[in-house]
């Protein structure tokens, strides 16, 4: 059930409602309200970057409509096949306003109302727009996550009709920050998630993005178009925004205002790993130490293959174009697979697996300092810090500690 106040805002008569006889005609946009309306983050990966609505009230019947962007649904036919290769087709909803307010308050989101000061004649285009867009097949299109989601889609559509007066003020304001910037914070609930998400991004996720483009949030482009003016009745610029309403504020998923910086804690994690593979193999002669030694340098090697395997499809064989040209390629590097196979044998003392897994181990490192060593170029883009704090200390561990174990393996007695 939703609150009285949000009850009389959206069911109950508007105040300034002429007497019955005076009541404009159905195709008369005066008897419209339109609002927008923001949602605020929640628990899971995708709804982390909050939500937004377009909502469109008859004041005379009151019937209401909310209109929204980017849906769907991992049961729909090779959806996952298509969100892997970077082709994704959502869609738009249409349903009762209330209906879709209360969904969310349910979930305990927060939930913000803005009304548009858009003339008559405006209100009534938009409608239109957003009506003949859903009936084109429930409004499918090609989803980007940064440029073409459910908040950009409701920017554009507003914009269309006040002659892009959003545009004109917020494309040409430098925000400070990128889309890498605002993706780290928004999943920091999550270590996992920050983890897979930050270490797919290549340099483009870090390029400077002005606010036009921060609209992608919902709630950048509710605090946004707070400062955006149209033209009034008499010709006068009036704010866009003509009222606000709080509707609901929960605090259960918060979003950090900064991401943080997790590079040390990265670092000395990696450091730590590093050393007990190094200490593994510089023991490996015992039985129980070449084992444990063999066990975690495998896993370390399988997760760097699977992880260089997963960037070398999204950088070159799928069209996620944020994901080009990722520099912590050379932190998961897809040379490790190689190694799995080779590596009991070495540990075994086998002289010709030895060799092999020596220079596969070490190719791997010297790759992970080349990355480390690109930091340092002039021009270079992409923020990896963290992912190198990591990797290169393992990689690093791995070698030297499989160094010691073939050397102390060729010196032991047959």
């Amino acid at each position: 059930m939703i609150p009285l106040f949000l009850a009389l805002v959206l069911t109950g008569p508007a105040q300034q409602q002429p007497p019955p006889f005076e009541v404009p005609p159905a195709h008369d946009g005066r008897r419209l309200a339109v609002y927008l309306v923001t949602f605020g983050p929640g628990p899971q990966i995708w709804e982390r970057f909050g939500h937004n609505a377009i909502l469109i009230r008859d004041t005379v019947t009151s019937e209401s409509v909310a209109y929204d962007y980017g849906r769907f649904s991992f049961e729909e036919k090779r959806f996952l096949i298509g969100f892997a290769r970077g082709r994704m087709q959502y869609w738009m909803g249409r349903e009762d306003g209330v209906a879709l307010l209360n969904s969310y308050i349910r979930r305990q989101r927060s939930a913000w109302m803005q009304q548009l000061a858009l003339p008559p004649a405006d209100r009534i285009r938009l409608r239109e727009l957003l009506e003949a867009d859903y009936e084109h097949d429930r409004g499918r299109y090609r989803y980007d996550y940064y440029r073409d989601n459910c908040s950009t889609r409701l920017r554009d559509a507003i914009d269309s009709v006040i002659g892009g007066a959003i545009r004109a003020r917020l494309d040409t304001a430098a925000s400070g920050v990128s889309y890498r910037w605002h993706t780290r914070r928004s999943l920091e609930n999550n270590l996992i998630n920050w983890f897979g998400v930050d270490a797919g991004l290549g340099p483009a996720a870090d390029l400077p993005v002005s606010r036009y483009q921060e609209t992608f949030l919902p709630l950048m482009l509710r605090d946004y178009i707070r400062g955006v003016m149209i033209a009034g009745p008499d010709g006068q610029l009036v704010p866009l925004v003509k009222g606000e309403l709080a509707l609901a504020e929960s605090d259960l998923w918060p979003v950090a205002n900064a991401p943080t910086d997790w590079t040390l804690q990265f670092l000395l994690a990696g450091a730590a790993l590093g050393g007990i593979l190094l200490l593994l193999g510089r023991a490996a002669p015992a039985g129980w130490t070449r084992m444990v030694f063999g066990g975690l340098a495998g896993l370390w090697a399988l997760f760097a293959a699977v992880g260089g395997a997963v960037l070398v499809f999204l950088a070159f064989f799928s069209e996620h174009a944020i994901a080009f040209r990722n520099e912590n390629l050379w932190q998961f590097n897809l040379l490790a697979v190689v190694l799995l196979p080779v590596l009991p044998g070495a540990l075994r003392g086998e002289k010709t697996r030895g060799r092999v897994a020596l220079a596969l181990a070490w190719l791997v490192a010297v790759g992970s300092l080349a990355g480390l060593a690109m930091q340092g170029l002039p021009g270079r883009g992409q923020a990896n810090g963290e992912i190198i704090a990591l990797a290169l200390p393992l990689h690093l561990g791995l070698a030297a500690g499989l160094t010691a174990a073939v050397r102390s393996r060729s010196r032991a007695p047959s």
